[in-house]
């Protein structure tokens, strides 16, 4: 304070401009201790209280909590440990040391604890609406609206290669006599139970709506060729009605 206190005097020309600068630190002391914070060598930190019971406390309403578990609430008040402020909802960021894990919690009711609503784990797998997101980069326990949605996967133009076995409408109608739904497609127990992949069920129903477009190319170069058929009949029998008529004439 000292060196600081001759440092800015030395920019100060008159004796009264470096009577006034002392008067200053004299008075900062005061003004400092005069405030609700609470900064001891060792021990809880208070800013806007005189009288944290957590490793840091900002006013009554945030904490910052150093247990097996590093907390930093909101709306709690602490009490040596940590209670929630009955008037209002809470919330918390904790992190869990032992197992690399960190939550975003908020309560559902003025009265109740705080709940974990998103949760990274160590591997970074996140979890929202869940607390075990498995296996999955992204775990969500709810419904998701989006304005697009890029999934990157395999697709099936292979339907449009020469060496794809393209199945029978006989072969297709006894599938699903047999098990009630289209080749490849889960069905509607399996889906209920297992769910889908979203990228692996588009490539599956593009399969089919390839599958159809070849039946309908098919469908139509038939149906050209019996038009071509029928017409050629026509004309015979229209050859045949002309000459039926000249020996009737006869």
């Amino acid at each position: 304070m000292r060196n600081i206190f001759t440092t800015i005097s030395s920019y100060v020309p008159s004796p009264c401009g470096r009577a006034r600068v002392g008067v200053l630190f004299l008075l900062l002391p005061f003004a400092f201790y005069a405030q609700t914070n609470t900064f001891p060598a060792s021990g809880n930190v208070g800013i806007g209280t005189t009288n944290p019971l957590d490793k840091l406390q900002i006013g009554e309403g945030i904490t910052f909590h150093s247990g097996g578990h590093k907390v930093i609430g909101f709306s709690y008040v602490p009490s040596g440990s940590v209670d929630l402020d009955e008037t209002a909802y809470s919330g918390e960021i904790r992190f869990d040391p032992g197992q690399g894990e960190l939550m975003l919690g908020v309560s559902s009711s003025i009265t109740s604890n705080p709940s974990t609503r998103i949760i990274m784990r160590k591997d970074g797998n996140v979890g929202i609406g869940t607390t075990n997101p498995g296996t999955w980069k992204l775990a969500v326990n709810g419904n998701i609206r989006a304005k697009e949605i890029k999934v990157e996967t395999g697709w099936s133009d292979f339907v449009f290669e020469e060496h794809y076995s393209l199945p029978t409408l006989e072969e297709v109608e006894q599938h699903i006599k047999e098990k009630g739904h289209l080749k490849d497609i889960p069905s509607a127990r399996e889906v209920e139970e297992n769910g889908i992949l979203l990228g692996e069920m588009d490539a599956k129903l593009l399969q089919k709506i390839e599958e159809l477009t070849l039946y309908m190319i098919d469908l139509k170069k038939e149906n050209k060729e019996q038009k071509f058929q029928i017409e050629e009949l026509l004309k015979q029998n229209s050859r045949q009605q002309e000459e039926i008529d000249q020996l009737k004439k006869q």
